[in-house]
């Protein structure tokens, strides 16, 4: 295969950097970096979120990520490079509605504890709760109303989310990450807002769903690996070797690079592209029958719907593929948090364990955990149906994707 440019950027550190709340970094840290040329303000479901930055990268990202605007900011996310004196890390500061990402460029830390976190306090204020979770829309009697998937890392949230959009024709595009929620007291109904234009998605899905390597074709990268000699998955320490590397390593399957691509969008866990929804794929038959994978199109995507339904994953050895289950079990859940470090969220030697991020929301700045549960809570008083989807083993079995993908489409009545 003839070499070509690829739009991958690198970054260092290639995953979020740790966060504290200011205690004088910020001013001493702007006093010395004046001159900052990218400036751009993100509308973040009403949150005016202002960027300035030396990173001509995280400037680029922004533009794609956020829907802009020329609104006066209700706050402000700085990201400085080439800072003498500090590791990468992220000050902020609530009362003054302001984060500092310093010597880190990786965009995930200005989209998520950034834009999102900041965003969560402003709109904490306008009666809105954040909710990470991706959202898949549906159509009923006229209505747009969309199910919620709030999952620990490594249970699979993308992966039942790409099933809905490929094979439910009439499924719509919300979002695969962070949601705003308000409630309708006149309606009795729960409103979710997804805040991203394009999303930032991480690139690992493509070996699951090979649709995706057409789909990723031409767009901005970041952190995916180019060179065979550079796999991620490689390691001295046999435990923590990845799978796939192993399985090129034991002779049952074949190094991409030795096919001929010009990169691998699974070496590394935490490699990112910059995704237009449209661009997510369904199954079609055209007029003459034939079965056809087509984009989504604009058509296929929404920003808001009623919320109908949560999906909370885990992934165990016991649990029924799913059952619905009630408020106190589901905050139980919640607030436990319970996960295992995945790479991207934690730094490389924890990877693998087990941590705990209550209502699976890393994003918030500092959570208030009452008003969390609250939220939950008033979900159920919504008639808002939970339902615990295991996508891990039950009866001695690997629990399959097509399996937990039939359950949710009968939980959700989509069979009709």
């Amino acid at each position: 295969m003839q070499p070509r440019n690829v739009d991958n950027y690198s970054t260092y550190p290639d995953r979020r950097p740790p966060k504290s709340r200011d205690n004088g970094e910020i001013d001493e840290i702007l006093s010395r970096n004046t001159k900052l040329p990218f400036v751009h303000v993100g509308n973040v479901c009403g949150a005016k979120i202002e960027l300035r930055t030396n990173s001509r990268h995280v400037s680029r990202w922004w533009q794609l990520n956020w829907h802009l605007c020329d609104s006066k900011p209700d706050g402000t996310v700085y990201v400085i490079n080439d800072v003498e004196g500090y590791e990468p890390r992220l000050f902020y500061d609530l009362e003054k509605r302001r984060v500092l990402i310093v010597n880190s460029e990786y965009y995930g830390a200005a989209k998520s504890n950034g834009a999102l976190g900041l965003a969560s306090v402003i709109l904490k204020e306008r009666g809105k709760f954040p909710l990470h979770a991706a959202a898949v829309g549906f159509e009923r009697e006229d209505k747009a109303y969309c199910v919620a998937i709030i999952a620990p890392t490594g249970t699979g949230k993308t992966t039942q989310f790409h099933e809905l959009l490929y094979n439910v024709r009439t499924s719509k595009v919300i979002g695969d990450d962070y949601l705003f929620a308000s409630f309708d007291e006149d309606k009795k109904e729960v409103i979710v807002e997804q805040p991203e234009k394009q999303l930032y998605m991480r690139t690992e899905i493509a070996e699951r769903h090979p649709t995706f390597i057409r789909a990723f074709d031409g767009l901005p990268l970041e952190n995916v690996v180019l060179r065979k000699e550079d796999c991620r998955q490689k390691s001295d320490d046999v435990k923590k070797v990845g799978p796939c590397y192993r399985l090129v390593y034991e002779g049952r399957k074949k190094c991409v690079f030795d096919e001929g691509f010009d990169k691998c969008y699974w070496s590394y866990g935490n490699s990112r592209v910059m995704f237009p929804r449209e661009r997510f794929t369904m199954l079609v038959a055209d007029e003459k029958g034939d079965v056809l994978e087509v984009f989504k199109g604009e058509e296929g995507v929404a920003d808001k719907a009623v919320l109908k339904y949560v999906l909370l994953l885990t992934r165990d050895e016991s649990s029924p593929i799913i059952r619905r289950i009630e408020c106190e079990e589901a905050i139980e859940i919640l607030k436990e948090g319970k996960f295992q470090i995945a790479p991207g969220s934690g730094p490389p030697e924890k990877w693998g364990q087990y941590g705990s991020e209550p209502f699976y929301d890393p994003y918030q700045l500092e959570m208030d955990k009452n008003r969390q549960e609250h939220f939950f809570r008033k979900l159920f008083d919504y008639g808002i149906l939970f339902y615990l989807l295991n996508t891990g083993h039950h009866d001695g079995r690997k629990i399959e994707v097509h399996q937990t993908h039939a359950y949710i489409r009968a939980a959700l009545r989509l069979n009709g």
